[in-house]
């Protein structure tokens, strides 16, 4: 005898079946919700610290307390908030703990969080380090991960060399590549070199750009020199600018240059201006 499932309790099972759907969904929001708010509260934190808030230490204390606050929300951290976390760091130490601390949270970094860690490496040893375990776990490095084994770099031809080797990846250099390979240099000919690099790879110069090659001028002569480049290509200067500039003089009249400069821009000074402006006064007086 053929056995008909009564209809009445298909309807009751059903309905159940959607009440336990819609509150999976209902839960599944809340949870992306509160990651969400988890993420934002630790970028304020790293805001507060670039308006000299809080310093770091604060910061990462708070982002401990916070971690137990979410955690107790049944809110599982996710890579974007262990990054966000990670960028609150000052040096390498505080981001071994940090990984440390949600390390049995088994979460799967990406290459975000590998550049900040390169980003934060003390020594070419450890970044490396991090470079390897990054395709340990089949992630693809960027130019963000090129620009931080640059930067730990002790010489402009380990420099170039790491350069060369971004062809292999298929990772093109960016603006920031050739800025960080630019403050390695030495000499006024290997910053030359890397200038005509860079427009050899169509990678056009930035306001850092001019600001680093400022600064690393051996006389006013050549970084006068370089912030008219500046001008040629549109760049607008900042009062760093100015600034870096003025660090450079060494005559009376080289100041005043840069002073009728800061004016013609209408750019304001700011307290480091005028500190090394005292100071070039004091040094024209004598």
């Amino acid at each position: 005898m053929p056995y008909f499932f009564p209809l009445e309790l298909f309807f009751i099972l059903a309905s159940h079946a959607k009440l336990e759907l819609e509150q999976y969904f209902k839960l599944k929001k809340m949870t992306t919700d509160l990651s969400k708010q988890w993420r934002q509260d630790l970028l304020r934190l790293k805001e507060k610290i670039k308006q000299k808030a809080l310093d770091r230490n604060e910061a990462l204390t708070i982002a401990h307390k916070l971690k137990s606050v979410f955690e107790n929300k049944y809110t599982k951290p996710n890579c974007d908030i262990l990054n966000a976390h990670i960028q609150l760091c000052d040096n390498q130490e505080q981001t071994k703990s940090v990984l440390k601390e949600y390390q049995s949270d088994n979460i799967r970094l990406n290459t975000t969080t590998f550049n900040l860690l390169i980003s934060f490496s003390e020594d070419m040893t450890t970044a490396q380090s991090y470079f390897n375990e990054l395709f340990n776990l089949n992630l693809y490095p960027n130019s963000y991960t090129f620009n931080g084994i640059i930067s730990k770099c002790a010489t402009i031809q380990q420099g170039k060399d790491v350069l060369k080797s971004m062809n292999k990846y298929n990772v093109k250099p960016n603006t920031q590549t050739f800025n960080t390979l630019i403050s390695l240099t030495r000499t006024e000919s290997e910053r030359r070199d890397i200038l005509m690099t860079m427009e050899k790879h169509q990678v056009h110069e930035n306001l850092v750009t001019y600001n680093t090659l400022i600064s690393l001028s051996i006389n006013y002569t050549d970084a006068l020199r370089y912030y008219n480049e500046l001008k040629t290509r549109e760049i607008q200067p900042t009062i760093n600018t100015l600034v870096t500039l003025l660090k450079k003089t060494r005559k009376a009249e080289e100041v005043n240059e840069v002073a009728r400069i800061l004016k013609d821009e209408n750019i304001h000074p700011n307290n480091s201006w005028d500190r090394q402006l005292r100071a070039k006064n004091i040094i024209r007086k004598y």
